[in-house]
């Protein structure tokens, strides 16, 4: 049965709690310079405590506080319980839930998020384990009930029921959610990696009782590092672990990405046990584009292999060339990856969802980190941008699922905030990576987190891992206990020492050891693509470009949506200036985008096209 919670009384302060210890921990560091930056919530990341804050309590009003516990899964947009489409307490949103209300407490201080965070993960061990066969069920009723516990027991479902036991870990160190954490991957190992050389991989899916496992796919590829296996390895440096980490990079790399050139857009996302792509399953998702990159970027950072991160850069390119929305921000949602059109799903208009959102933020920041590239820092930005503007609601709190392009809703699909895969957990992971990557690697500032690590009668030394970088990209700053200083830390390994019988709440500052490389803001010297002319143009422009050297050059042109619509040079060419011709004539009116990209760099450049003929 899930632990009980007498209800709760926030009152907010003139000043809240983790306002002061961020207050006590930044009152030194330095004014660094800030990129221009159009988010407010980026410029000013303390803004993004607040918008966790403000998400985390709106799910707290659908926690059950009768004799069940538990999140409910399916919520309105007020914040109230959609009994209409079942009183469902899933595991997977008790997981997602816990892991944003561990998340919620590290970055505001609040201990009421950690007792949420401890009733949702209760109630999913008293009632989410299939006791007969092993495993996590899905489905489960308002009473805990296994709701069609003969299904298939899939990948993505196991990996997410990791989750927030594995923040809980991260944040307390407690043995219980070490132990159930333990037990459920375990389970995931022993029936649903595939061992074979050539093969290996996460299958898809397999039987209630873990037989007859079959299928690969992205979700059980890229969802076992979003969850837990890197920051699982950055804790025990287990060589089994690495071993994990590398032979995902390389489903990703082999069997992902390695699909793309087959497609006009995105990668095959669903495949056959061995590997075969499923010709009848012709769905890309933007945001797992973007979530591969991400994945990517962080290997490359853990595991010291820099080509995972240049295969990062290639992926997310590949987004923002064909599946991005240059006007008003953030990726588009599904494509027919087959035929390169996108997914309307009976809509007039093209929308965007939230989570995807989240991947184009997230996966820019991080591979701004990593390459102090600016047009990654920008697709972070505006993203971010769009993304609070349109997607945050101001009225109840936490986000919509979807959204149109412009940002408007979508009657037909509703205004709910939770279903069976939607609960608080994208929109408090987004604010935590954000606040962290924008704090420490943009304003180049102390950023502050806190942990609960309860008395123990031994002695422990706990690691302290924010994030997923290289050993050395970051060190602890200094640390309060219970408000007061505490100096028994290792800044440099990034580890809290406790003596026996010692524990407490803890506001840890963390720094980056050294500021992002920005990359110049001018191109590399001789490569210079002009602007059209004439522009705009009716009938054709000319378009001209200078290489500093011979090499590979790609000239194209792409509409809004991404699209590849004429491709003007492919191939070798020699230094020096070229011209190209744009012929317009099978081109509707509108705003085109003129792609140039060499060996040492790319350059874009607007070009309007206007009804009627001539030159």
């Amino acid at each position: 049965m899930g632990r009980r919670f007498a209800p709760l009384v926030f009152v907010r302060s003139a000043l809240p709690v983790y306002r002061l210890a961020i207050a006590f921990l930044l009152l030194a560091a330095p004014v660094a310079a800030q990129p221009a930056l159009q988010s407010e919530h980026l410029a000013d990341p303390t803004l993004l405590l607040d918008y966790v804050d403000t998400n985390a309590r709106f799910w707290l009003g659908v926690f059950d506080m009768d004799d069940g516990g538990g999140f409910f899964t399916n919520v309105d947009r007020e914040g109230d319980v959609l009994s209409a489409w079942g009183r469902n307490k899933n595991v997977m949103t008790q997981s997602r839930d816990a892991y944003a209300m561990v998340r919620a407490f590290q970055l505001t201080g609040d201990e009421a998020f950690l007792a949420y965070a401890r009733g949702a993960l209760d109630f999913q061990y008293a009632h989410g384990w299939d006791d007969a066969f092993g495993g996590w069920f899905d489905q489960l009723s308002e009473t805990g009930a296994a709701l069609n516990p003969n299904n298939p027991k899939t990948a993505f479902h196991q990996h997410y029921a990791l989750l927030g036991p594995f923040a809980m870990v991260e944040a307390t160190d407690s043995a219980l959610d070490r132990d159930w954490f333990e037990q459920g991957d375990a389970w995931t190992e022993d029936h649903l990696w595939d061992d074979r050389p050539e093969l290996f991989g996460y299958y898809d899916r397999a039987s209630r009782t873990g037989s007859g496992p079959t299928g690969k796919s992205f979700n059980a590829t890229v969802d076992a590092l979003t969850t837990h296996a890197i920051q699982r390895y950055l804790r025990t440096r287990d060589a089994a672990d690495r071993v994990r980490l590398e032979r995902l990079a390389s489903n990703m790399r082999d069997r992902l990405v390695a699909s793309m050139d087959d497609q006009a857009i995105g990668f095959a996302e669903k495949y056959d046990s061995d590997w075969v792509p499923l010709a009848s399953e012709r769905l890309t998702i933007m945001g797992h584009v973007l979530k591969t990159a991400w994945c990517l970027g962080r290997l490359a950072d853990v595991l010291g292999e820099p080509a995972h991160l240049a295969l990062a850069e290639d992926v997310a390119q590949h987004v923002l060339d064909r599946g991005y929305d240059h006007t008003y921000g953030g990726p588009y949602k599904d494509f027919d990856r087959v035929t390169g059109e996108m997914e309307l799903w009976g809509l007039q208009d093209t929308t965007k969802a939230w989570w995807q959102m989240e991947q184009a933020i997230t996966a820019g920041l991080e591979l701004y980190r990593q390459t102090g590239r600016l047009q990654w820092l920008e697709m972070a930005d505006e993203t971010t941008d769009f993304f609070m503007d349109h997607f945050q609601d101001p009225v109840y709190g936490e986000v919509y699922a979807d959204r149109t392009r412009r940002g408007g809703p979508i009657p037909q699909w509703g205004d709910h905030k939770g279903d069976g895969n939607k609960a608080a957990y994208h929109s408090i992971e987004l604010g935590y990576y954000a606040y962290l990557h924008a704090t420490l690697f943009v304003h180049n500032d102390e950023a502050t987190l806190h942990y609960r690590f309860d008395a123990e009668p031994e002695a422990r030394t706990l690691p302290l891992r924010p994030l997923d970088v290289a050993d050395g990209t970051l060190r602890l700053t200094r640390v309060l206990r219970d408000g007061q200083p505490y100096a028994d830390y290792d800044a440099d390994a990034l580890t809290l020492h406790l003596p026996a019988g010692v524990g407490g709440l803890f506001a840890v500052g963390f720094e980056a050891t050294q500021p992002v490389a920005v990359e110049p803001t001018t191109v590399p010297a001789g490569l210079a693509l002009e602007p059209a002319a004439p522009n705009p143009f009716a009938g054709r422009t000319r378009l001209a470009y200078t290489l500093g050297r011979s090499g590979p050059v790609r000239l194209s042109v792409l509409d809004l949506l991404g699209r590849e619509v004429a491709v003007l040079v492919d191939g070798a060419q020699p230094a020096g200036r070229h011209t190209a011709t744009l012929d317009g004539a099978g081109l509707p009116a509108g705003v085109y985008l003129v792609r140039l990209v060499t060996p040492d760099g790319a350059q874009t450049r607007r070009a309007t096209r206007l009804d009627g003929a001539g030159f």
